[in-house]
């Protein structure tokens, strides 16, 4: 009997296409599983259905952006170590950064769900911020809200990835609160790890369990099973463009720079000492008010996700 395969789809989503689903619903064929298409009617669909979902399938595959992912993180925290069904993600959003952190494509969703169910399963970690998970990324202060600011231009469908760097640039100079007030006037933070406390000041800072952010690379070399993650904390203007360098020229992406600007770690605690980020954190594209009624940050690996993978080079 063929296992049962959930195909929880975003029609929302950027990347899209109806003929691209139902090949997919025919490659899950293929694999020799029994697919069952379900569509997500609402952003917290899956959080809600988790439970008997989790139950009836043996197999849970969602298609859409990294938004997509990010809720299904938050879905098999719920369950609290009883995940019975193994989760798989297939790229069908903008940017797709969650492509190369499972080791498939980030534009070919067909290929996407076939190295899937053929890949390898990974016990992967789920990282929180103020015990709230994310998949790969929390983000704030320069340009970090821009990938959920931009929904707002309704563009992203027509445009993809470029509609970022349009957008971006357009914000950078009409709004203040993205770029200018943030130099003018750095957040002064303190953070404290496993291993030193650090007073200091930041325009950026993010929190990454992952290969790659926006396109860029983060830590090519990044274990997703480790219990730790990157961090990265930009002091200036000067450091954008030294990690952004970085980011496309060096092996080791970001993680080539000096421990001043990125470090691993497996416990973070932050603390906002002026004044907190205007914008909700950015957390896999989309914000999440986590600094509303606190101006402290504690980072953490607090769980896991059994999840498919394509094969590894």
């Amino acid at each position: 009997m063929a296992k049962k395969c959930a195909l929880i789809y975003n029609p929302k989503s950027s990347g899209f296409k109806i003929k691209t689903f139902h090949r997919i619903i025919n490659t899950i064929k293929e694999e020799g599983f029994d697919p069952v298409p379900i569509e997500s009617t609402h952003p917290n669909f899956l959080p809600k259905n988790i439970n008997t979902i989790n139950e009836q399938f043996d197999i849970i595959l969602t298609m859409g952006g990294d938004g997509t992912v990010s809720t299904a993180y938050e879905a098999f925290h719920k369950l609290n170590g009883e995940q019975k069904a193994i989760y798989g993600h297939i790229p069908s959003g903008t940017t797709n950064d969650m492509g190369p952190n499972t080791y498939v494509p980030r534009y070919n969703p067909i290929k996407a769900t076939k190295q899937l169910l053929n890949g390898t399963i990974e016990d992967r970690e789920i990282i929180t911020i103020n015990n709230g998970p994310i998949a790969y990324v929390g983000a704030m202060g320069i340009l970090a809200p821009v990938t959920y600011l931009i929904d707002k231009s309704d563009d992203k469908k027509d445009v993809g990835t470029f509609s970022y760097i349009r957008y971006g640039a357009y914000q950078l100079f009409t709004n203040p609160k993205l770029y200018r007030d943030i130099v003018k006037e750095p957040y002064q933070i303190t953070y404290e790890t496993n291993e030193r406390i650090i007073q200091t000041e930041a325009i950026f800072i993010a929190f990454f369990n992952g290969r790659s952010f926006a396109n860029l690379r983060i830590n090519p070399k990044a274990n997703m099973c480790d219990s730790k993650f990157e961090v990265a904390i930009i002091h200036n203007p000067l450091e954008i463009f030294t990690l952004l360098g970085y980011s496309i020229f060096a092996s080791n992406g970001i993680m080539s720079s000096s421990k001043h600007m990125t470090f691993s770690t497996d416990y973070l605690h932050l603390t906002f000492e002026n004044k907190k980020p205007y914008y909700p954190i950015n957390c896999d594209g989309d914000p999440k008010d986590i600094l509303a009624n606190t101006n402290e940050l504690e980072v953490k690996s607090a769980g896991k996700v059994l999840q498919l993978t394509g094969k590894r080079k």
